[in-house]
């Protein structure tokens, strides 16, 4: 009697035949929840998971995640830093130094000469010179003033190309984005191995660890990981493995907008490169789905795993909530945004509709005090109202719903960009799964969704007035809109009805294999018969 392509792979996972899965990503793991709820997801349902994340420290951890294995390797960034301090130079800068490094040896070497210089006229003095030693010195100093000029003007010539790099990664030009994506183009690899070395140091570093791990399912989490999972699966075929490669798309990679402007351009050539190589790839919203589906014309719609917050979160240690830590009382309003902080999260536009809403106060959750922190306070000061922004240090990615419970507004005021308006951030969920009623700008997915559901309002992207209208209204009558979050709706938005389809995913790439094991062996059985 035969069996469904779903029953062997059940089969084969307890015999654990193609029950190994092997978990990539690129950062530090500790920050990822979808990373984490996959790979706890996983291993609950008897898969072997091995989850291999980047080490902050110089040493390799090891830890566990429910039943997964956790692998933090050391990445030297050695090709990152190279890059960092060797910035690209134009038609000037090639006549001054090549690195920070450099430029400071020379210097110090300049200074160490010209005290030695100070030496021998002493020592000239003291004990008397010959009409040639004297020569002889006059022609050192001669050297050394000239020598001088030269380093001085070498070093200003670098520090110009340093400053304009540093300029240019925190604005670019549309010249720099046109030249960057113009070599990207016609360099093909060169341009992604040179534009982004940080390419170059996760090969070393997860590239062994991958090829240890002998795993039979490789999940890649964002497209900096797919060359990886693409390259362990090529090495594995040459040595008689069969690998299957899940691609987890977590975003537009051609509508994401970063200072650097080689990323987008790179990362996008690397997806178009390996995405048609992956078994199977799932990302995180139906438009999503579509356009990865168009764009490099993959043969099904990608599966929709949506990063949602779980309903049985796991129990640790308990957590304070945001009013508690900020002691204000129950009746003060407080609006909060838990998440990623760079200027297109539009949290200046919040920060601008403080002044027109009296007595409120903004919550912000970051990982970091970095420089548009610093911005978005300084702009609170300027305002008036630097005593209602708060901002608090991030909680673990699971106790973000029980921490936020007790604010009154959940807010997420993207800007425009072509990845935003597909976007459902995860925080949404979780505002969701708090009991808090929404205020999000117009980006396309986000908006839908909150008319849709109608549990919160809809202001125009960077308007902050219209950003404070929307929070009066939900303020003026919250109980309904968040009347909306019956049991059925959070169901439905929950983790747990996203499990089913990923390890559906899982099940079909491995029985796929273990049928093409089968017949192969039955092939071989057949030729030795004969």
């Amino acid at each position: 009697m035969s069996s469904s392509p779903e029953q062997a792979g059940h089969r084969g996972a307890e015999r654990g035949d193609t029950s190994r899965v092997v978990m990539v990503l690129t950062n530090f793991v500790t920050g990822d929840s979808r990373a984490q709820k996959i790979a706890r997801s996983a291993a609950a349902a008897g898969w072997d998971v091995t989850l291999i994340g980047r080490a902050k420290s110089s040493r390799r951890e090891e830890s566990r995640l429910g039943d997964a294995r956790v692998i933090k390797v050391p990445a030297r960034m050695t090709g990152q830093t190279y890059r960092r301090t060797h910035p690209p130079r134009g038609l000037l800068g090639w006549l001054g130094y090549r690195s920070a490094d450099l430029s400071r040896m020379r210097c110090e070497e300049q200074r160490a000469r010209r005290h030695d210089l100070q030496v021998e006229l002493w020592r000239a003095r003291e004990l008397g010179a010959n009409p040639f030693h004297r020569m002889r010195l006059a022609w050192l100093r001669a050297r050394l003033r000239w020598r001088g000029y030269l380093v001085e003007g070498r070093r200003r010539l670098y520090e110009r190309s340093a400053r304009r790099f540093q300029r240019r990664k925190i604005a670019p030009s549309a010249w720099d984005r046109i030249k960057t994506r113009t070599v990207c183009a016609l360099s093909h690899d060169k341009g992604a191995w040179r534009y982004q070395p940080e390419l170059t140091d996760f090969e070393i570093a997860f590239g062994p660890e991958i090829d240890k791990a002998r795993p039979d399912i490789i999940h890649a989490h964002d497209v900096d990981a797919l060359g990886l999972a693409v390259r362990a699966a090529a090495r594995a075929r040459k040595a008689g493995r069969t690998v299957k490669v899940v691609y987890d798309a977590h975003e537009y990679v051609a509508g994401v907008v970063r200072a650097d402007p080689s990323w987008s351009p790179v990362m996008t050539h690397q997806e178009a490169k390996y995405i048609s190589l992956a078994d199977a790839v799932i990302t995180v919203c139906h438009p999503l789905a579509e356009i990865l589906r168009d764009r490099y014309r993959l043969l099904e719609l990608p599966a929709v795993v949506a990063n949602m917050p779980e309903r049985d979160r796991p129990d640790e240690e308990p957590v304070s909530d945001v009013r508690t830590v900020l002691g204000l009382d129950p009746r003060v309003p407080i609006l909060v945004y838990p998440g990623v902080v760079t200027p297109l999260r539009g949290l200046t536009t919040v920060v601008e509709a403080l002044p027109r809403l009296p007595g409120v106060h903004f919550a912000v959750l970051v990982g970091e005090r970095h420089r548009y922190v610093v911005a978005l306070e300084e702009r609170a000061a300027e305002l008036g109202v630097a005593d209602r922004l708060h901002i608090l240090p991030y909680v673990k990615p699971h106790q973000v719903v029980d921490f936020i419970r007790t604010a009154t507004v959940g807010i997420i005021p993207l800007l425009p960009t072509p990845a935003h308006q597909i976007a459902i951030c995860t925080k949404y969920y979780e505002f969701m799964h708090a009991g808090l009623p929404v205020v999000v700008s117009d980006m396309r997915g986000q908006a839908d969704l909150t008319r849709e559901l109608g549990n919160g309002e809809v202001y125009p992207a960077g308007d902050a007035t219209g950003c404070a209208n929307a929070v009066r209204a939900v303020l003026a009558d919250r109980d309904r809109y968040t009347k909306v979050y019956d049991a059925e709706l959070l169901e439905r938005f929950s983790w747990e009805h996203q499990v089913p389809t990923l390890l559906g995913v899982y099940t079909r790439i491995s029985a796929a294999k273990a049928m093409r094991q089968a017949s192969r062996r039955v092939g071989i059985a057949e030729n030795h018969g004969s």
